[in-house]
């Protein structure tokens, strides 16, 4: 098991673990870990093979706009800019 020491929690922090870990009739750790545990299970863990686009994405989402046309306005003129030093 790999050891975690967390030195600068605040006090208050600390008090209100112990008292959900009395409540859940846990140890400060065992209660540390179910708390980390809860949190942590959801995410996903990202890694080089999974960071990418899903397969089929593009042909999912490409042109499937079913709004109302999109319409650009007539730009301005260009402009005349000073050159850069």
């Amino acid at each position: 098991m790999t050891q975690i020491i967390l030195e600068t929690i605040k006090p208050v922090v600390i008090e209100k673990l112990k008292n959900l870990a009395q409540k859940h009739q846990r140890t400060l750790e065992a209660e540390i870990t179910a708390i980390l545990e809860d949190v942590v299970e959801s995410m996903p863990i990202v890694t080089s093979e999974n960071r990418s686009w899903s397969v089929g994405f593009f042909e999912r989402t490409c042109g499937s706009w079913d709004g109302e046309p999109l319409v650009r306005e007539q730009q301005p003129e260009e402009q005349e800019r000073e050159p850069l030093l």
